[in-house]
């Protein structure tokens, strides 16, 4: 009776919190996009053609322009997923005019070898070059990768993996901390960030499995019973802030990315900040996924264990407690003496 009590109620705990730690490890699911909040707001934006400004030369219109999304997000990389929709922008008659200009080819026979023809905008856009110009991605499609290439088309999914758990950006990996750029010191923070996030993670179903082990060898093993039960609540509880700290950096990051990103950045610099400055609803089309919530439900259950084992580490403290382990082993000697001669 007393093992089962230990096996369904701390036991069974760990085990699944260190099986949803290694799902949130392999998964790409740490976040989702609201493709439903993209369809209003782009049928909302397409029919508001000219939006009034108290900067009279300043001029705002719905332009079909190209926007990324992080979809697929894991701990090693995301996809960044590319959709053209219609978003509230500056109105420039020179990008009127180099629009006109693009789109003037609508032959496929005029694309030369370097440029290929994307029908949805009737015009040639040049191929591999690890930014998709088609909305079909025709121009990423079939492109020679190299081994170390940390961005590429995923054929599968439909987007362009971006893997963060190598180099960010092309930046160098390891970068000075006497470099005055601030687009440096910002990667080279993140970084470290990462590392330490990646590190936490690791860190946490290590120690549940270090905790299962010892209530292993308390209750499986004689010779190993006189180990303290406290043990067990020590390292469930380092598992518990090891868990809560990686996932803490993982939402400050996610939250900067999504809402607070600096500048410099944004991959179209200057006009990519002007889009989201335009349209805010841009920032909560990514959400959290299912991968981030079974993290939380992990050191949730690293909480459990804890909380559990410290009551039966002080319950077998009594000796009075019905839950006190190998009490059945204790040995009795039988003493004969002889009675005394009056």
């Amino acid at each position: 009776m007393k093992v089962s009590i230990l096996v369904v109620n701390i036991v069974l705990p760990m085990i699944v919190s260190i099986g949803l730690y290694c799902y949130a490890f392999l998964s790409t699911h740490w976040n989702f996009i609201d493709n439903k909040l993209i369809y209003e707001y782009n049928i909302t934006n397409k029919q508001q053609e000219n939006i009034p400004t108290n900067n009279k030369s300043i001029q705002l219109e719905s332009q079909f322009v190209r926007h990324a999304f992080r979809s697929r997000y894991s701990l090693f990389g995301y996809c960044l997923d590319y959709k053209w929709l219609n978003l509230l922008a500056i109105k420039s008659q020179k990008n009127l005019e180099d629009t006109i200009q693009s789109n003037s080819i609508v032959s496929p026979q005029s694309c030369n070898d370097s440029f290929i023809y994307c029908q949805e905008l009737e015009s040639c856009v040049k191929k591999c070059d690890n930014i998709p110009d088609c909305p079909s991605y025709i121009d990423e499609d079939g492109c020679n990768r190299l081994a170390n290439q940390t961005r590429y088309y995923w054929k599968n999914e439909k987007c362009m993996w971006e893997s963060i758990s190598l180099d960010n950006h092309g930046i160098p990996r390891y970068i000075p901390l006497n470099s005055n750029s601030p687009r440096d010191f910002h990667y080279y923070t993140k970084r470290i960030r990462h590392l330490i996030m990646l590190l936490l993670f690791v860190t946490a179903p290590l120690l549940t499995f270090m905790a299962l082990l010892i209530l292993f060898c308390i209750n499986c093993i004689n010779r190993f019973y006189s180990i303290p039960f406290a043990f067990v609540s020590l390292f469930s509880f380092a598992s518990f802030l090891s868990g809560a700290g990686g996932l803490g950096i993982f939402l400050y990051e996610w939250i900067q990315e999504r809402s607070h990103r600096p500048a410099f950045t944004y991959e179209f610099e200057q006009t990519e900040a002007f889009i989201v400055a335009l349209n805010p609803w841009i920032i909560n089309v990514e959400r959290l996924g299912l991968a981030f919530w079974l993290t939380v439900a992990a050191i949730g259950a690293s909480l459990f264990t804890t909380i559990l084992s410290c009551c039966f580490c002080c319950a077998l403290q009594s000796d009075k407690s019905k839950l006190r382990i190998h009490v059945d082993n204790d040995k009795y000697v039988i003493v004969h003496t002889n009675p005394y001669d009056e």
